[in-house]
């Protein structure tokens, strides 16, 4: 315990520096491009009238990317199975080598594992079953609905196996407790969240003043 509390003291460091470094370079960023402008290089100034259009135009861009689609499942996922107290078990079997489980335990892992399973087999009953509704309108699995939903459906299924598990093992105790599980990923790593929405937005401006408008 102590040491998963260092490791979220120096991880929180790091994202407090790298939060300081991306707030630098959005109040930065726009005055450098605009005396690059000024002295004729061909950068977009993000103080025209131009630029501002386009920055309310895209100011969006940075909820609704395709990394951002990304960090908020996976975000989810880490904490569900932490809050679940999956990782503790998961970090005892790999330092210790041993799986060392309370009857209750086993039988929690027993249930949140058959609920997976059965939720894996439905989603191949939607992809390969008689309709094979999941696939595209040509049959192929790629473009499909089944790529385009993948990670948020693993993501459900994971959260929900962890939930089941924090319920059945008494992990948890009370329902506010155990819905905490849905949300704990974002409480935990709130920061990195807006790391990686400064990110990219930051990103999507430098493209901008790179481009020249």
């Amino acid at each position: 315990m102590r040491n998963r509390f260092m490791i979220y003291r120096k991880g929180h460091s790091v994202a407090s520096a790298l939060l300081f470094v991306l707030l630098i370079a959005h109040l930065l960023l726009p005055l450098l491009a605009w005396l690059g402008s000024a002295a004729g290089f061909p950068l977009g100034n993000l103080f025209s009238s131009e630029g501002i259009r386009w920055y309310y135009l895209h100011i969006q861009d940075c909820y609704r990317s395709p990394f951002m689609t990304v960090v908020f499942p996976v975000v989810l996922v880490l904490g569900a199975i932490e809050r679940s107290g999956l990782s503790e078990i998961i970090e005892d079997s790999v330092s210790k080598g041993v799986l060392s489980l309370t009857y209750r335990q086993r039988k929690a892992c027993l249930m949140a594992g058959t609920f997976l399973l059965l939720y894996l087999a439905g989603m191949l009953l939607l992809l390969f079953g008689p309709y094979a509704i999941l696939l595209s309108v040509t049959g192929h699995l790629y473009p499909s609905p089944f790529v385009s939903g993948i990670l948020q459906t693993m993501s459900l299924g994971f959260v929900l196996t962890s939930l089941l598990y924090a319920v059945l093992s008494f992990h948890l105790r009370g329902w506010q407790e155990c819905l905490s599980v849905l949300y704990w990923g974002i409480q935990r790593y709130d920061v990195w969240i807006l790391i990686s929405m400064l990110a990219v937005q930051l990103y999507n401006a430098l493209c901008y003043v790179w481009n020249g408008a």
